[in-house]
Order: structure tokens, then C-alpha cells, then sequence
């Protein structure tokens, strides 16, 4: 069983969103883990900063499932 693809590298891979959108992402994650604030998952802040659109979030997630179906793991 292989590991899946970090959600930022899909997002940045698919040009949904450049490299510097993803690692200001991981720096607002470390900044709420920091303060002790509830875990936010990146997809949803790359969303709420703009980064990628509600449609590219969804394609991002289908992405998964049929990683995880191909896979067996569903």
C-alpha cells in the first residue's frame, strides 16, 4: 500500500494553484497549531484564501477516492 500524494502537491501539480499558494497554506496550518487552535485541513484554506475554487477542491477530492478505490482501500 503507497502513500497518497500530499493535497497541496496535487493542487500545485494540476496548476490549480502555485507552490508559494501551498507553503503560505502550511505556514497559516503551523500558525493555528501554534496558537492551539483546531486543526484546519490545507484544501479548505487553500479554498479560503483563494488559492483554488470550490470546483478544483471537489476535483482534488474525487482524485483521492479513486486513488483509493484503484487501490482497494474502499
Amino acid at each position: 500500500m503507497g502513500k497518497m500524494k500530499p493535497f497541496g502537491e496535487i493542487a500545485a501539480g494540476l496548476d490549480f494553484c502555485s507552490r508559494e499558494d501551498v507553503e503560505k497554506g502550511l505556514e497559516i496550518q503551523r500558525d493555528l497549531k501554534r496558537e492551539g487552535k483546531k486543526h484546519k485541513l490545507i484544501g479548505m484554506i487553500l479554498l479560503e484564501t483563494g488559492a483554488i475554487s470550490s470546483a478544483q477542491l471537489i476535483q482534488i477530492l474525487r482524485y483521492y477516492e479513486e486513488e483509493a478505490e484503484a487501490r482497494g482501500e474502499k
